[in-house]
């Protein structure tokens, strides 16, 4: 973590943000998986907190990631810094025909938009060394954006619309039967034993993590778990029928936000009870809802609400 601080500062060319950013998250990797060390007067590496603990640093780092992509403003101030930024690619002799055409369009718009004399004035002189033909372009893509371009070709080809479909609608059956099955399964735990099952269900748990025992009431948690899990599983299982349907935009509306609370709500409860479970499950989440994010991307970006009567064309 300090060689990432110190290199941007020290050094200044088209690698050294990306190793920053790698050298940078393994350090951030290497010591929030020491969190239990940190947190415990006993040294415990498994304490239960510490996986609740590295799994909120993970989703808060993704949620960060979504927040800065979704947030791009497009006033003349922020386009300035964009195109100064772009222009050091012009030195390093990495500024692509694609780039010079974006550069070249946010210029206009800031010489069309602002009202300040001065940034008109900049947004101007760049355009014209912009549009000098004589300026040196990058053909050839870096390796990165090459690998960047062949992940995105491949996903935007494979799998076909039937196959992924019919992977949603069987994972979201699938996560549907599980959830309702845990339900099922404490019902059946209420039944036998009354209310006193009920109170030792929801509140005294042994916990065995790596050499050590713990016995935690956590109540509140245990309830909002067993909330969560049954709205996974409403949704989860009308998300396979509405996709069945070809009701795919809300079927996939539905499924999505039943990933996203198994996700963020249930599996960070479940990393205190059952890290090992958590780990399976979170990663299953994972791959559905990304192949949930990809259907969408190819199938739906562009096509027309659905009718009451079925899926758009």
């Amino acid at each position: 973590m300090f060689v990432a601080l110190v290199l941007p500062l020290t050094i200044a060319n088209p690698y050294t943000p990306w190793l920053a950013a790698v050298l940078g998250g393994v350090g951030a990797g290497l010591f929030i998986d020491e969190v239990g060390k940190f947190i415990t007067q006993s040294n415990d590496y498994f304490y239960p907190l510490a996986f609740p603990i590295i799994y909120a640093f993970v989703i808060g780092c993704i949620w960060l990631l979504l927040r800065i992509r979704a947030h791009r403003p497009r006033d003349a101030r922020t386009l300035l810094y964009h195109a100064l930024e772009d222009l050091k690619q012009v030195v390093d002799n990495d500024l692509d025909p694609f780039e010079r055409r974006e550069l070249r369009e946010e210029l206009r718009y800031v010489v069309g938009q602002t009202e300040d004399v001065e940034d008109r004035a900049l947004a101007e002189a760049l355009l014209t060394f912009i549009r000098n033909r004589q300026l040196r372009l990058a053909q050839n893509p870096t390796a990165i954006e090459q690998l960047w371009t062949t992940i995105r070709l491949t996903f935007s080809r494979t799998p076909s619309r039937v196959i992924a479909r019919t992977f949603l609608i069987v994972a979201f059956a699938y996560l549907a039967v599980t959830s309702l099955l845990e339900l099922v399964a404490f019902g059946a735990l209420a039944t036998r034993g009354g209310r006193e099952a009920i109170a030792q269900a929801l509140g005294d748990v042994v916990i065995v993590s790596g050499k050590s025992q713990y016995v935690v009431n956590t109540p509140i948690l245990a309830a909002t778990q067993l909330l969560c899990v049954a709205a996974c599983a409403l949704f989860s299982l009308a998300a396979a029928i509405l996709l069945a349907l070809g009701r795919e935009r809300i079927g996939l509306r539905l499924g999505t936000l039943s990933l996203v609370i198994s996700l963020v709500i249930v599996n960070l409860i479940s990393f205190y009870f059952n890290q090992l479970y958590a780990v399976v499950s979170t990663l299953g989440e994972a791959t559905v809802l990304g192949v949930a994010m990809i259907y969408r991307w190819r199938f739906l970006r562009s096509a027309q609400p659905e009718s009451a009567g079925g899926a758009s064309a």
